[in-house]
């Protein structure tokens, strides 16, 4: 009777070690179907316009934002966002043509951006705390802009004086739209199991690199 219980004991144990080692061939469930988040950060934009006023000169704000992501596994996620910056400013110096030489106006320009974001991410790492992260996609934005232009005066060699030639003006407010591709770094740190803190940095591209927005945040699996 002994032998046949320590017999049962090792089919069972047999058993239950082959289950297990089944299972453990199989791939992992996904652990993660989607998340959302909430940021905010710092924008900094260039203000290049095309025109006799040209410019490439930068200015910054306080950017908000609110992303939700599907994953398709835990690694690869789609991602929508929606951000605004408030009110930035900057101030150039530019060349224009005058009679007979060339000379300066002082431009200075108020924007707001608005953006659409989609993007493909890759997370590294399965079902741990700390999830580094890659990504690419585009920003949809819409550019609302006032340029307040300065007077331009030229000095005269002829007649040695200064010469008044255009007064100040503004132009706008206007909006804009273009689309910029991005590519983007940043991890989600968890401090319970389904909500994380989240950091990301941002590089747009127009005409060189356009725009970088650095964002810190916090969100939730589901």
């Amino acid at each position: 009777m002994k032998t046949y219980y320590r017999l049962v004991g090792i089919v069972a144990a047999t058993g239950i070690a082959g289950s297990a080692s089944l299972a453990a061939a199989q791939s992992s469930p996904r652990v993660i179907r989607g998340d959302a988040a909430a940021a905010i950060g710092w924008l900094a934009a260039s203000t290049h316009t095309s025109g006799p006023y040209n410019n490439n000169d930068w200015g910054s704000s306080l950017f908000g934002a609110a992303a939700a992501g599907w994953h398709w596994t835990d690694n690869f996620k789609t991602e929508i966002d929606f951000g605004a910056g408030t009110e930035a400013q900057s101030y150039s110096n530019t060349q224009v043509a005058t009679p007979g030489r060339i000379s300066y106006v002082t431009v200075e320009s108020r924007f707001a951006r608005r953006t659409l974001g989609v993007s493909q991410h890759y997370q590294f790492f399965h079902n741990t705390w700390f999830h580094p992260h890659v990504a690419a996609g585009a920003n949809f934005t819409w550019e609302r802009r006032t340029d307040e232009v300065g007077p331009i005066y030229y000095y005269d060699e002829l007649t040695r004086t200064t010469r008044f030639l255009e007064g100040e003006r503004t132009d706008g407010p206007r909006t804009s739209f273009a689309a910029r591709p991005f590519v983007a770094v940043g991890y989600k740190a968890y401090m319970s199991e389904r909500t994380f803190f989240r950091n990301d940095l941002r590089l747009a591209f127009h005409h060189g690199v356009d725009e970088t927005v650095l964002r810190i945040g916090f969100g939730v699996d589901f």
